[in-house]
């Protein structure tokens, strides 16, 4: 049990995720202490609760992955008192082993790293570089369209542009008008890192120039805004996906 806590892949069994449910619940529990002994802590909260809602999420993957399902079923309101008691499947799905039987074969696990199958000539920093770069030219028109657009509703308009254009031009800077490299792992934790940094980007915007106040549950909406985000992200992708698909001989569009 608990082997690669942090990875989204594999299956997990009802009783090892009931065990993870209870340890996300504790961690709050855990701030909660923390926050009452010593007031000053709230700023290093997050520190706890992003790796919690990461091993919760994980661990979800995995125990709907032993449904036979895709882990973003664990977002369907409810669906998770079905993870708690339905019986995984049967034998070997797509997923993995059943980690109930004993004749799965025995695989030697390495310790937890995180590993991303990178496209030819590119480097974490550069990847990283790239997406701060336009995660801040987002940032900005966010918050341009927050100051300077009076309709609400308008405004919501143009930050929801301003995702879409920003992310297309990563694709089209880092692709460089070529169809997209066959590492899907790569291409969601593209759009999984763009989303987080993102969203806190925005948050540490509002803290450090709109002068808002630190309040603990600015960080669960954090965490809805980089989902919201992460959707938003897939629209593009499906476009430049469309527009620059190899053909059949291999070129480039």
């Amino acid at each position: 049990m608990f082997k690669n806590p942090f990875s989204f892949s594999g299956r997990i069994r009802r009783l090892e995720y009931s065990l993870s449910y209870l340890i996300f619940i504790a961690s709050f529990f855990l701030i909660g202490v923390i926050t009452g002994i010593i007031p000053e802590a709230e700023s290093l909260i997050v520190l706890i609760i992003l790796p919690s809602y990461w091993f919760l999420i994980a661990q979800g993957s995995k125990r709907c992955h032993d449904l036979g399902n895709s882990g973003f079923f664990q977002l369907i309101p409810f669906y998770g008192l079905f993870m708690l008691f339905e019986e995984g499947n049967y034998g070997v799905n797509k997923y993995g082993y059943n980690p109930k039987e004993i004749d799965a074969p025995i695989v030697k696990r390495e310790p937890f790293k995180l590993r991303i199958s990178l496209p030819p000539g590119k480097s974490n920093i550069n990847i990283l570089s790239e997406t701060l770069c336009f995660v801040l030219l987002n940032t900005l028109l966010i918050q341009l369209s927050n100051n300077y657009v009076e309709k609400e509703s308008f405004s919501f308009l143009c930050i929801f542009i301003s995702i879409l254009v920003c992310f297309f031009l990563l694709l089209l800077f880092t692709n460089k008008k070529e169809a997209l490299p066959e590492f899907n792992s790569y291409l969601f934790r593209q759009r999984l890192a763009y989303s987080v940094i993102l969203s806190i980007s925005i948050y540490l915007y509002n803290l450090t120039f709109n002068y808002t106040p630190f309040q603990l549950e600015d960080i669960s909406y954090a965490i809805f805004l980089a989902l919201v985000i992460l959707g938003i992200t897939y629209l593009p992708f499906l476009i430049y996906k469309s527009i620059f698909k190899k053909r059949k001989g291999g070129s480039g569009i």
